[in-house]
């Protein structure tokens, strides 16, 4: 009878550990990167419609109006859409929703960008009291480590508690991404679907807390004295690890 070679413990063990995979740490290390899709046809998702801009007390007089509504003239099936409307009053009426971001790293630094479709009935090249309804319209989108929620000011006026800039011009936690002009006949418009993308322009910084959440907001800031009636249809954020 042959004999059979028997293999020491040790030697075996060493044996099993050869060929265990390599990457163990890597595989299990948090991702560098995450993107979140919102698509309001699923409803809200926790997002909230708000507004920013005007005199505290005055919603009624500038038609401030949110919340998830089919959308306009047959597009995309009459799918459901996040509602913004106002009347630009003031000059300066800024209509925004906001919604939460989990499952982030807590305390990490990630650098955002984030691209959108909206639908907009506002003509290019239509001339509008203070500002265009189209180009005078700019579409600012921005993340947040804390909620952005607005606040009325020792003067009565509505602000919004991070740093959006104002109009044509971008914040620490925003950037300008684009406007609301689309091409529709100016004496008879139709709403049509805008895709916005970040494209080449810097992200916006962002710390996650510390239970691994941000925000987003995306929205319209006004210099048109008139009433606006937007939608955004769906974003997608890319959260991308900074530290």
């Amino acid at each position: 009878m042959r004999a059979v070679a028997l293999v020491a413990p040790v030697a075996l063990a060493t044996a099993l550990l050869s060929t265990a995979p390599t990457n163990v740490l890597a595989a299990t290390s948090p991702p560098r990167a995450r993107v979140v899709s919102i698509d309001f046809a699923r409803g809200a998702q926790s997002w909230v419609g708000d507004f920013a801009d005007y005199p505290d007390g005055s919603e009624a007089f500038y038609e401030l109006e949110s919340g998830i509504a089919p959308l306009p003239d047959g597009l995309r099936g009459g799918a459901t859409a996040m509602r913004l409307r106002g009347n630009n009053h003031s000059d300066d009426l800024f209509l925004f929703a906001r919604g939460p971001v989990d499952g982030l790293v807590p305390g990490a630094k990630y650098d955002v960008r984030i691209d959108l479709v909206l639908a907009s009935n506002a003509p290019a090249g239509a001339i509008g009291i203070g500002g265009a309804p189209g180009e005078g319209v700019w579409v600012k989108a921005g993340a947040t480590t804390a909620e952005p929620t607005t606040t009325a000011d020792r003067d009565g006026f509505v602000l919004l508690d991070a740093d959006k800039g104002n109009q044509s011009v971008g914040g620490a936690n925003a950037t300008v991404i684009g406007d609301l002009a689309v091409k529709t006949p100016i004496d008879a418009p139709r709403y049509k679907l805008k895709r916005i993308a970040w494209g080449r322009r810097p992200p916006v910084p962002v710390v996650a807390d510390a239970n691994g959440r941000a925000w987003l907001f995306a929205g319209a800031d006004s210099g048109f004295e008139g009433t606006t009636t937007t939608y955004l249809v769906r974003l997608k954020a890319r959260f991308v690890r900074a530290d």
